[in-house]
């Protein structure tokens, strides 16, 4: 064998080896989720179901361990995801009716993405935009069903203690995972403070 046959086999047997041992080399695979513990979060928008009182924020809110002292602002009025509707999740007739006739007219009457429908119990949430509450097609079609348009309740909180107006990011996730298992809470924003 030549001399650059033999450099040729010796990396050739040498790449072998590398791609075998890499095959038995476990890369650790990190699972949760990435907290930046620099990231700081000053307030929270949690949108509540329609009809709940201040009385019942309060309680719901009291039950949680918000870590440290914070003001609300109760039924503010938020822009986005203001108006809703809630349907059974084995109600497809509607659903395709809704979407054959906003295709039809070219309105976008529900607002949320299949990534953004909150699911609660056996009902999905969708939003629904302003204009579809004002719309006589729209509201008929709801009739049909029976389907109410329902306004979301929104509250801001604000965390306060002295100087220090924020709680850590992982915190804040922590809270919003814990609240987001309450069945009057649709959905929970976290506004960061930089």
């Amino acid at each position: 064998m030549s001399r650059i046959n033999k450099k040729v086999a010796f990396f050739i047997v040498f790449l072998i080896l590398v791609i075998i041992a890499g095959l038995f080399v476990k890369t650790p695979v990190d699972t949760e989720t990435q907290v930046n513990d620099e990231l700081k979060v000053g307030d929270m928008y949690i949108q509540f179901e329609d009809g709940i009182s201040d009385s019942e924020v309060q309680t719901i809110l009291e039950s949680y361990n918000l870590t440290m002292n914070y003001s609300i602002k109760y039924n503010i009025d938020h822009p986005a995801d203001k108006y809703y509707i809630m349907l059974d999740k084995d109600n497809w007739d509607i659903r395709r009716e809704l979407s054959q006739k906003m295709k039809e007219e070219k309105k976008d009457w529900i607002t949320s993405s299949p990534a953004h429908v909150i699911r609660k119990g056996d009902d999905y949430v969708f939003t629904v935009s302003e204009q579809a509450v004002q719309d006589e097609n729209f509201l008929e079609i709801l009739d049909k069903y029976d389907i109410q348009v329902k306004k979301s309740t929104w509250c801001y909180i604000r965390f306060e203690d002295g100087s220090k107006n924020w709680i850590p990011e992982k915190d804040a996730i922590r809270i919003k995972s814990e609240l987001e298992k309450n069945e009057n809470i649709f959905s929970i924003y976290l506004d960061y403070r930089y």
